[in-house]
């Protein structure tokens, strides 16, 4: 991979501002918005490292893919919409990611990587909700707003699909800082 001086997904440190594009974000209690945005980050940190063991430090997420039993799919698009482009989906019940080339080539341009280095890194993204949806649970899930408020009435209730990004960015920037030899993997000796 290409050293790059800017990492091309959002730190820890912008955990916030990615929360605070949520459309539940007026729902949560300021005082729980950065406990909330920590855990997440950190269940994506924690689940980097797990997976960086049990890969053997493999840096090829489509080889990670493969042997998960996660197929990837490219699609000559560059697929935006309402405004945002977006790179890549991932279909929990079919185990399948489509990556966007040519969202993907724009972005890849921007950080000077070429195609190939930045799939890995959009699929390293997307493995963490590959993570969520059979293993770990739903990061979304970890603090819960009710989906309609009618005077002191409250209805339902719903996760915060921002929390979900945020493990997401926290388990790709993890895993290259490991990958890269950033970081160093210290197991949990209890």
């Amino acid at each position: 991979m290409a050293e790059n001086t800017a990492f091309p997904f959002p730190g820890r440190n912008l955990a916030g501002v990615e929360l605070s594009r949520d459309y539940c974000y007026g729902k949560i209690k300021p005082e729980d918005r950065e406990g909330i945005a920590r855990a997440a980050w950190e269940k994506g940190e924690s689940a980097a490292r797990e997976t960086f063991i049990r890969f053997e430090g493999e840096r090829d997420f489509f080889a990670i893919a493969q042997k998960s039993g996660l197929s990837c799919e490219w699609v000559d698009k560059d697929y935006v919409l309402g405004g945002q482009r977006y790179f890549s989906d991932y279909l929990s019940g079919r185990k399948r990611v489509f990556l966007y080339a040519r969202s993907i080539d724009l972005w890849a341009a921007e950080y000077g990587l070429d195609r190939r280095q930045a799939g890995n890194l959009i699929l390293s993204h997307e493995y963490f909700h590959h993570l969520e949806c059979t293993k770990l649970g739903l990061t979304s899930r970890i603090y819960q707003v009710p989906m309609l408020i009618l005077g002191p009435l409250k209805i339902g209730s719903t996760g915060i699909r921002a929390l979900s990004e945020i493990g997401a960015h926290g388990f790709a920037r993890t895993y290259y800082d490991l990958s890269t030899g950033k970081e160093e993997i210290h197991e949990n000796k209890t």
